[in-house]
């Protein structure tokens, strides 16, 4: 197994959110919503996207209100600049309001179960780099409990992503992430740190860039889809993310 590290420009957990993704959701959403005080839900951090910084790229956007968790992002929004309120639940009025929520990231919801048939994309991209590389035999037990086994020679990568950065421990039970143009299963249950990908006969090698759901015009798995395959919903998923991941934003 290879052992060198390599530094690298780009940090090696990364959560890249598209804000004119989040903008152009939103007018798609208001635009459906009923004549009545709109109010976007940026709770848990806008489901793990960055309040803040959701807030700051819709403050033009017709939108009444933001609901937060907190007083601290509600204070975290205000000192951003943005105008419009930021309220918590015990603050808005139900029974007068459009509540937009997941959503507006491109996320399912009771309401949406499908996103992208309301022309809603997925707003970020979730990558990790490859920390090493292991070659295996047909046959191989992988990580904790040998519950996956390779089915012929292959090459493992071990991805600097883990349950301690809110990945679920049992994505292997039919996750799959992308890398060099197609997606891969899961090898194996997910470690405090790192998960392995079966990545086949692929060349890959220490720094290469692995994603874990995006955009799928892209080819990524969605983040409905990673969801899907974990049995949750794509705002459970991204809410979850820890902050070792960095964000960034374009």
């Amino acid at each position: 197994m290879s052992s060198a590290l390599t530094t690298h420009p780009t940090p090696p957990r990364r959560a890249t959110i598209d804000l004119g993704i989040v903008r152009g959701n939103s007018r798609v959403l208001i635009a459906h919503a009923s004549p009545s005080r709109i109010v976007v839900d940026l709770r848990g951090d806008a489901y793990g996207h960055g309040a803040a910084a959701v807030a700051a790229a819709m403050s033009s956007e017709a939108i009444d209100a933001f609901l937060v968790s907190n007083d601290e992002a509600a204070h975290a929004i205000r000192a951003s600049g943005v105008l419009i309120p930021a309220i918590q639940r015990r603050q808005a009025d139900a029974a007068a309001e459009s509540l937009i929520g997941p959503e507006i990231f491109g996320l399912d919801t009771l309401s949406v179960p499908d996103p992208r048939a309301l022309g809603l994309l997925p707003a970020m991209t979730l990558s990790a780099r490859v920390l090493s590389t292991k070659k295996v035999g047909a046959d191989e037990g992988v990580s904790y409990g040998y519950v996956y086994r390779t089915t012929a020679p292959t090459t493992l990568a071990m991805v600097c992503l883990g349950y301690s950065d809110g990945i679920d421990r049992h994505a292997c039970n039919g996750g799959r992430a992308w890398f060099a143009g197609s997606t891969h299963p899961v090898a194996g249950r997910v470690a405090m740190d790192v998960f392995m990908l079966d990545v086949g006969d692929k060349p890959v090698s220490p720094g290469d860039e692995v994603v874990l759901f995006g955009d799928e015009a892209q080819g990524y798995p969605s983040p409905v889809a990673w969801a899907t395959s974990l049995g949750k919903t794509a705002a459970e998923v991204t809410a979850s993310l820890g902050d070792r991941i960095v964000r960034s934003y374009v």
